[in-house]
């Protein structure tokens, strides 16, 4: 993959995982049609509960009709690193090689790590959409940590006609 060797060409140390292939069930042979055991795998409980029988029974049917065509179960993808970057960054602060962070997620994963780098007087960064960051990244503020909300990056990387020709 030319990405992959331009990487490493730049000197950056790169590291990959395979991607993990998870199945999930949607066995519905012995599923009654009112039940909700296998859209609670696909769907939020607050989002079931709002659901009438009959549209229940429906999805429930689609189960069964999947089943009818042999498709027992759906193959999702997932590559969630959030565990080895939170980690990478522990062991970076352990070394005391850095001083500022830059982390381009607003997800609650990395709370405990930009905890431990804002108690040690490092700075951290937080690129995010303002509305999806998480409570526990909010509430590090008053320790320090900057979110900088991405739908505002066109302000600083755009020329202003830029901007008013994208706006109008």
């Amino acid at each position: 993959m030319k990405f992959i060797r331009d990487i490493k060409k730049y000197k950056y140390e790169l590291r990959t995982k395979p991607v993990k292939i998870m199945r999930h069930s949607i066995d519905a042979t012995s599923i009654p049609l009112q039940s909700t055991v296998l859209i609670n795998q696909f769907m939020r409980s607050a989002l079931v509960r709002k659901l009438e029988i009959a549209e229940i029974e429906n999805i429930n049917r689609i189960f069964s009709n999947l089943n009818k065509r042999e498709i027992y179960y759906i193959e999702d993808r997932k590559c969630n690193f959030d565990v080895e970057l939170g980690s990478d960054m522990i062991m970076d602060l352990k070394q005391n090689d850095i001083n500022t962070y830059v982390l381009w997620s607003g997800d609650s994963d990395f709370a405990d790590s930009i905890e431990q780098i804002l108690n040690a007087d490092k700075k951290v960064i937080l690129f995010a959409t303002a509305r999806k960051v998480a409570t526990e990244l909010n509430s590090l503020r008053n320790k320090g940590l900057f979110i900088f909300d991405i739908k505002k990056i066109k302000n600083y990387i755009c020329w202003r006609k830029e901007i008013d020709t994208k706006l109008t």
